[in-house]
C-alpha cells in the first residue's frame, strides 16, 4: 500500500511540475508579446499632446499591441520601438517629453504636420536615434543631442 501512496505522490509531483513550466512558458511568451509597457505609455503620452483630424492615430489604444499601431515600427528582437513614421498626418499640437523614454528610436518623421513649440530636450537621450525630420513643421528651439555619439551620427532635416 505504501507502495501505490509514494507512486500517486510522484505522479502528482510530477503533473505538478509540469503545469508550473506549461504555466511560466505561457507566462514568459505573453510578456515577450506584450513588449515594453514603457513604449507603450511613451505612446500614448504623445497621442495625448495632439488633435488628430485625420484618425492616423485610431489605431493607438490598448485593443491592439503598439508595435501594430499606425505609424509605427518595432524590431523584431526585443518589440521595441525603433521607427516613428506620422509624415503628414495633419497632427496638431506638441511633441510629449516622454518620446525620450523611447530608448530604441532610430528614426523620428513628423514633417509636415502642424506641431508647436519647443522640441523636448529629453529627445537627446535617445543615444540610437539616426533621423530626425521635422521639415516644414513650425518648431522652436534647438535639437541638442546629449550623447556623443548622436550629436556625430543623427541627420536632422
Amino acid at each position: 500500500m505504501s507502495s501505490s501512496i509514494s507512486h500517486l505522490i510522484y505522479t502528482n509531483s510530477l503533473l505538478l511540475i509540469l503545469f508550473v513550466a506549461l504555466l511560466l512558458s505561457v507566462t514568459l511568451a505573453n510578456t515577450n508579446y506584450r513588449g515594453n509597457e514603457t513604449d507603450s505609455l511613451a505612446l500614448l503620452a504623445f497621442k495625448s499632446n495632439l488633435h488628430d483630424p485625420l484618425g492616423v492615430l485610431n489605431s493607438w489604444n490598448s485593443s491592439v499591441h503598439f508595435c501594430k499601431w499606425q505609424g509605427i515600427t518595432c524590431g523584431l528582437r526585443h518589440r521595441r520601438v525603433t521607427v516613428l513614421n506620422l509624415s503628414a498626418s495633419r497632427l496638431v499640437g506638441s511633441l510629449s517629453p516622454n518620446i525620450g523614454n523611447l530608448s530604441f528610436l532610430q528614426s523620428i518623421a513628423l514633417e509636415n504636420n502642424s506641431l508647436q513649440g519647443q522640441i523636448p530636450p529629453q529627445i537627446g537621450r535617445l543615444f540610437r536615434l539616426q533621423y530626425l525630420i521635422l521639415y516644414n513643421t513650425p518648431w522652436k528651439g534647438k535639437f541638442q543631442p546629449t550623447y556623443p555619439t548622436a550629436q556625430s551620427s543623427c541627420r536632422l532635416e
